[in-house]
């Protein structure tokens, strides 16, 4: 129920309708015109009368901090701790110092588009200027916010409607030759097995947090597989084994390159391990040094700083990221011409076919020669004169 009261002010009077969305708090709004007030109070009511919140309607909503974090707790047990923790970064690092202190309810598309703007002005942490997929990734997580907002009957419309999203950077996927990963590997030769490893990556497609989190199970010789079932990554909580990227990421991928099938045979004989089928594939490192430790958890960002780019910069490889290994298998496997597009798809643990084919559709090899030859006899028979005609009975 919705109630007025008048108040004499230096303005005029005031009407100010207040009514309880919940039996123990009551919120408030007020008018200046009589007659808006009880509109205002009638709509109140109806909203009630249907069981929605009314929220929306008040002077002071929620603060966009306070739905942030009710979002994050509400969506805990369903996203994997490094988005949770992406969320949270962005949010302290970019998003909260803007919108934090203010009322979700106040802010409109032209503010997300100032933000954005504003994004695309601000250098990364190393100075680097920021891209267009590192934008997207912070609006995405105020998008977010705002659906659950909407959702939840805290706004009365989502801004996020109004706003034009930014557009992640579509740049052509790095690859390396064969002469490079050789060369890659043969540098990593003096710290065995991780030689091996980058083979795996080359050789087979998988995610660094995928080749990281394999066990001697996994390896399956009789099938010449992998088996992908767990991903390992780096979060606020510490070193994590969950599942992979998503339900595609859960796969065997074929085992293409015989030498990559022998090592791996000749690798899981001599693993010390070898008899645990749940034990690390590869070793880590011991904690402070550069000793190779089989006792040791192996940490893929720990490889990746200290061992992988190290060795990059070694071979002139400069800037290479470990997922353009990833990039490697999918281009030799298409232009071996191995693997159709929708085989490197399930290969590569992609959620659909047109994700690879939009990464990697122009390597796609193609060859036109009987459509040629189709087409130029199309041509040669159209441009031919046409029979005499002749007269029937003649």
């Amino acid at each position: 129920m919705a109630h007025i009261t008048e108040t004499a002010t230096s303005k005029g009077t005031r009407y100010t309708v207040r009514w309880r969305p919940a039996p123990d708090k009551f919120r408030k709004r007020s008018f200046y015109v009589k007659r808006e007030a009880e509109r205002f109070a009638d709509k109140v009511e109806r909203e009630q009368a249907d069981g929605n919140s009314t929220e929306p309607f008040a002077v002071r909503g929620k603060k966009f901090r306070e739905v942030a974090e009710r979002m994050l707790d509400a969506e805990r047990p369903r996203l994997k701790q490094n988005t949770i923790d992406a969320y949270e970064s962005a949010f302290n690092a970019h998003v909260y110092p803007e919108f934090g202190n203010r009322q979700i309810n106040t802010i409109t598309a032209a503010d997300l588009d100032a933000f954005n703007a504003m994004m695309r002005t601000k250098p990364k942490a190393d100075g680097k200027p920021r891209t267009e997929t590192s934008v997207l990734g912070t609006y995405k997580a105020v998008a977010r916010v705002l659906t659950y907002a909407y959702k939840h009957r805290l706004i009365a419309f989502n801004p996020c409607v109004a706003v034009a999203r930014p557009k992640a950077d579509t740049q052509e996927a790095r690859f390396l030759s064969v002469a490079e990963v050789n060369r890659l590997m043969a540098h990593l030769s003096t710290q065995k097995p991780y030689d091996l490893l980058v083979r795996v990556a080359a050789y087979a497609g998988l995610r660094i947090g995928e080749v990281g989190a394999l066990r001697i199970r996994d390896i399956d010789l009789r099938h010449g597989e992998i088996q992908v079932r767990l991903n390992r990554t780096e979060t606020s909580k510490g070193l994590t084994n969950g599942t992979p990227k998503s339900k595609a990421g859960v796969r065997d991928v074929p085992i293409l390159d015989e030498t990559l099938l022998r090592e791996l045979a000749t690798y899981l004989r001599q693993h010390p391990h070898r008899d645990n089928l749940e034990a690390d594939l590869w070793p880590g490192k011991t904690p402070g040094h550069t000793k190779i430790n089989y006792d040791c958890v192996f940490r893929p960002k720990g490889f990746y700083r200290s061992t992988f780019k190290p060795a990059c910069d070694a071979v002139g490889l400069a800037g290479l990221h470990f997922h353009e290994l990833r990039h490697t298998f999918a281009t030799l496997a298409l232009e071996s011409g191995l693997l159709t597009m929708y085989e490197l798809s399930v290969a590569m643990g992609h959620e659909s076919e047109a994700v690879t084919n939009k990464i990697y559709a122009h390597i796609r090899k193609r060859d036109h020669t009987a459509r040629r030859a189709a087409f130029s006899a199309f041509l040669a028979e159209s441009a031919a004169p046409p029979a005499p005609l002749r007269q029937i009975g003649s």
